[in-house]
């Protein structure tokens, strides 16, 4: 992190000085740029010609500007954001083509907004702590100030110095005051505007940009060092600390980095072009550039990974298409970003940053985006833990696996240490919940997260990662799980054909140690690379067990025989997410090991894992309990061991077959796994080995107490065989 030192150098070079207009997204160079190169840039004239069309709308649509009543997707809602949009194109328009009428059309709802604002209390719907005034959340009011700064900021010089007074005085100011001081929590803790979230990231970026748009240091003062101008307690550089970890990774995860990083960029874009001598993307190693890259990262296909709270958004939206254009315009020597424009996003901003990007694709410059196996760091320090991204080798395969050890991610996080997915094929196999929302749907509570969020999506059997008595890790309580994050104990993900990543966790259970082990091989015998998972559970204590595997895909079939509820379904339980699963069929574990298989497009997954005859095995879907169908009906397979201390699950996911249901062909289509051995389970070591069709055999070793890379170790097992191996993990196979 920056030191006080550097900090206090940079409250120091804030002075008082005279601002051009326009300077927040565009500048008067760029305008001037801009049109003389309008008809010779084919993205951005694309972009400018969608612009117009939308701020000719703009001027079209009556003014509006309705009394708060709705939350997300309600009239009043979506009329409050319609307009920050209209004036956010006209603005743009005016200085792209210098027609007063769209100055004329963003002035009038200015107006509308000066005298409805100085009226208002806070927002009558009560869903927030934090309420708005125009809004149901004060976030939404940043999010509405962020845009009109920059519409002021374009036709401030069309402005007479009396509507300028009067827009200051009894809108821009008032809100300003609002977002730092209007709600009783700011008042008492100034929890908003101080705080590390992406909330706060939000309420400084609005409070900043108007404040240099007016010209008032003071506010940007505020808005970079916190509400007392210290940088020790709030403000955008100390959540540039705070939320981001030294590799880049927003400690809320990928989803809702890709929410924050909207204002992030966007403000270190105006303080770039007003006070260049801050060096903000420069600032902590570059840390705003190396969000973007881990952002853009933590994709597949495009759509980010959906872990923590999240729905389903990729490349494609719209704060990533403010993301990537600044972050080319900061740096342009990175030209894997004209790519991620070119083969996802196909549109650019009206702005200085997006011309540079549409210019550089035009001429040529676009490099292919590099996918890389990587682990991300999570906290400040990059000390809390973190997530493992695995991808396969070769351009003719496209999968990743997913480790998430990460902190909780404050109030986004969910309840599920040591979590993994998998996506190949372009689809999720093994998959996460994400959240339990309907964004801006008003019949859906509202357009907030439903209550299922809560009791499903944030439980720990919601994921893929060991459950304990039924209940959530840390006991569901976000206050403790906050404190703890997984050791990670060993981690290679620079070989080409075997890669791994085993992380401990001990605080999620009182008592109960985890550890888990993931390895993704490329096999010479098995048509794609194997999944090979080990978690061991130890405890003192008898606990039931629960090894849950959440599944896109049709079930073909189980090796064992099972009882399906054919007239008939109950819950598999009553709480901490339970209540929320239908039991659809049950089996007792076959004696050795047991085969899921599970079809998702045109290939098969087949999941084996070591069983006896008193394991217990649940097909559940997700949907009991859920009288609103906020919940989708997503399968999921659990593999149950009750009353025992200790339990090491040890599983291979095969993926194999190819379907072609137009020319009616399939081929390899049943799963090669025909053993699953555990061959030493000690404190020290973990050997398991895996018995494939044709008399191939695959061997896991793990060392568990002793993580040095140049370690050499040596067991003896039951057989006679002696098995030696420098590392924490080895593979051997035959």
């Amino acid at each position: 992190m920056k030191s006080l030192i550097t900090v206090f150098a940079l409250l120091i070079s804030l002075t008082v000085s005279a601002t051009t207009h326009p300077t927040l997204l565009l500048t008067k160079d760029g305008v001037e740029q801009i049109k003389s190169s309008l008809g010779t840039v084919p993205q951005f004239d694309v972009a400018v010609a969608e612009l117009l069309s939308d701020a000719d709308a703009a001027l079209e649509r009556p003014l509006c500007v309705p009394q708060p009543k709705d939350g997300g997707g309600g009239y009043s809602h979506e009329a409050h954001k319609q307009n920050y949009y209209d004036m956010y194109y006209c603005g743009l328009a005016y200085q792209i083509t210098g027609k007063p009428e769209y100055a004329g059309k963003a002035r009038e709802i200015m107006y509308a907004y000066a005298e409805l604002y100085p009226t208002l209390g806070y927002h009558p719907l009560g869903l927030s702590a934090t309420p708005g005034r125009l809004f149901w959340q004060t976030l939404n009011e940043s999010v509405w100030l962020v845009h009109t700064s920059v519409a002021y900021d374009c036709i401030y010089d069309y402005l007479s110095a009396g509507d300028r007074k009067h827009l200051e005085k009894d809108l821009f100011y008032p809100m300003a005051d609002f977002l730092m001081n209007g709600t009783p929590d700011n008042r008492a803790n100034n929890k908003v505007f101080n705080k590390m979230h992406n909330h706060g990231t939000w309420a400084v970026s609005a409070v900043g940009m108007i404040g240099i748009a007016m010209g008032d240091e003071d506010l940007l003062r505020k808005a970079l060092y916190g509400s007392d101008g210290t940088g020790k307690n709030g403000g955008f550089m100390m959540q540039l600390d705070y939320l981001f970890s030294p590799d880049g990774y927003f400690t809320e995860g990928a989803y809702y980095q890709r929410y924050a990083i909207w204002p992030f960029v966007t403000f270190a874009q105006c303080i770039d072009h007003c006070r260049p001598e801050l060096g903000i993307f420069s600032y902590r190693d570059s840390i705003i550039l190396k969000a973007v890259d881990a952002l853009l990262q933590l994709a597949y296909d495009g759509v980010f990974l959906r872990f923590n709270d999240a729905l389903e958004k990729g490349y494609d939206a719209q704060e990533l298409i403010f993301a990537v254009d600044i972050a080319y315009n900061a740096d342009k020597t990175n030209k894997k970003l004209l790519s991620v424009v070119r083969d996802y996003q196909k549109k650019v901003l009206v702005s200085d940053a997006g011309y540079a990007v549409a210019k550089a694709i035009r001429d040529g410059e676009a490099e292919p985006m590099v996918y890389r196996s990587v682990f991300f760091r999570d906290g400040g320090n990059g000390d809390e833990g973190g997530i493992a991204l695995i991808r396969s080798e070769g351009e003719d395969r496209n999968s990743l696996v997913t480790f998430k050890a990460t902190s909780h991610g404050l109030s986004h996080g969910h309840y599920d240490k040591l979590t993994v997915a998998y996506y190949d094929n372009g689809n999720e196999i093994v998959t996460d919940y994400g959240a339990s929302r309907f964004l801006n749907i008003e019949a859906k509570y509202s357009g907030h997260y439903t209550k299922q969020n809560k009791t499903y999506a944030m439980t720990t059997i919601a994921h893929n990662t060991l459950v304990v008595d039924e209940k959530s890790q840390f006991g569901g309580d976000i206050k403790v799980s906050s404190r703890y994050w997984p050791e990670i104990y060993a981690m290679d993900l620079d070989s080409r054909d075997v890669k791994y990543v085993s992380a401990i966790e001990e605080n999620a259970y009182p008592g109960v140690r985890m550890h888990r082990t993931l390895v993704y091989a490329d096999i010479p015998f098995l048509q794609c690379p194997l999944i090979m998972d080990v978690l061991k559970a130890d405890s003192r204590q008898e606990h039931r067990y629960d090894y849950p595997v959440h599944y896109n895909g049709q079930m073909i079939s189980l090796t064992v025989p099972y009882e399906k509820a054919l007239t008939e379904m109950r819950p598999l339980g009553t709480a901490d997410g339970y209540r929320h699963l239908w039991v659809e069929a049950r089996a007792a574990g076959g004696d050795g090991k047991t085969t899921y298989t599970w079809m998702t497009g045109d290939r098969m997954y087949s999941l084996s894992v070591n069983t006896t005859p008193s394991t217990e095995l649940y097909l559940a879907r997700i949907g009991a309990d859920d009288p609103d169908f906020n919940l989708r009906p997503d399968p999921v397979y659990i593999v149950r061991e009750n009353g025992v201390r200790s339990r090491t699950f040890v599983s291979c996911l095969e993926t194999h077959g190819k379907y072609d249901l137009q020319v009616e062909q399939s081929a390899n289509l049943v799963h090669s796994c025909e053993s699953v051995a555990t061959l030493l389970d000690t404190a020290e070591y973990t050997v398991a080995e895996f018995g494939f069709a044709g008399g191939h055999k695959v061997i896991l070793c793990i060392a568990s107490a002793d993580s040095g890379k140049d370690v050499a170790h040596e067991v003896n097992l039951e057989d006679g065989r002696q098995l030696s191996w420098t590392g924490p993990v080895s593979l051997k196979y035959e």
